[in-house]
């Protein structure tokens, strides 16, 4: 919910501020407003739940029990080598995030989309993010 607050925000400060005023002004039909869901690290949590579905992966633990790496035995398949068996583990996660921000009301009634960010988010995120179960390392 916070996540479709945050965009509506966004959505709203665009309008208030007419950033796109001289496009909009250019429509000679109904504008078909649409309204980006981005999803970043999709192929590391892919990989890492097919890791603890297909290999056998044991937690490391630091003095207080937090997790802090992670030890993974076996092979897996992974993301984006058109294997179905992880392929379908990418495909549910999309499906069940895009039915979850269906749920919730967007700025003039925008339609979500997906956006799968790759480009620059993976080094932003990934150096707060830590080990994963895949073997990606810190």
């Amino acid at each position: 919910k916070a996540y479709i607050n945050t965009l509506n925000v966004i959505h709203y400060m665009h309008d208030k501020y007419c950033y796109e005023r001289i496009e909009m002004a250019l429509h000679d039909r109904d504008v078909y407003r649409t309204m980006a869901c981005g999803i970043a690290g999709l192929s590391v949590v892919t990989d890492s739940l097919s890791a603890i579905k297909y290999a056998k992966v044991k937690v490391i633990r630091n003095e207080q029990g937090l997790a802090v790496d992670y030890q993974v035995e076996g092979d897996y398949p992974k993301y984006g080598n058109n294997d179905d068996l992880v392929d379908s583990i990418a495909i549910d996660l999309v499906q069940h995030f895009m039915n979850e921000i269906r749920k919730h009301k967007t700025y003039r009634d925008a339609v979500p989309t997906q956006s799968v960010l790759t480009i620059t988010s993976n080094v932003v995120y990934g150096k707060k993010t830590g080990c994963t179960p895949d073997g990606r390392k810190a």
